[in-house]
């Protein structure tokens, strides 16, 4: 092999090195919302009722970019999932029925919170305060 081949093997190396110690730990820390949340959803406007509880259990699992939620009426609710650096969060869902829901929040540390507006009838807006749960790790 010659020198200038030599040469240019090293060179190439020694850039995906860089690259690697780079973008590595950017790249590990793509998921670090990922865990389950659990916590309570509070009635803060609107008529308490069955579609506006005015306290429920929530729990929220994150993994990559999938958001998965569960309340009384709600099993298993999977919606994306695409936080900011900083830990927001925010997306708009239309069911089916023409029911709109609104959700924006924010992670930091091990705590989500997160305002949940139903823009159509019954108008209602929950406050969700969720701890992460420790998964023995």
């Amino acid at each position: 092999m010659s020198r200038r081949h030599t040469e240019r093997r090293l060179m190439v190396s020694g850039i995906c090195g860089m690259i690697y110690l780079i973008a590595g730990p950017a790249l590990g820390a793509e998921h670090t919302f990922d865990g389950d949340y659990s916590g309570k959803r509070v009635l803060t406007k609107g008529a308490a009722g069955p579609t506006c509880p005015p306290e429920d259990n929530v729990s929220v699992t994150i993994q990559g970019e999938t958001l998965t939620f569960t309340n009384s009426v709600l099993k298993k609710f999977i919606q994306p999932f695409y936080p900011g650096q900083d830990g927001s969060f925010g997306q708009t869902y239309t069911d089916a029925g023409g029911t709109v829901v609104h959700y924006h929040g924010r992670i930091v540390g091990d705590v989500m919170d997160v305002d949940v507006d139903v823009i159509t009838n019954p108008t209602c807006e929950h406050h969700w305060y969720l701890k992460k749960e420790d998964r023995g790790q």
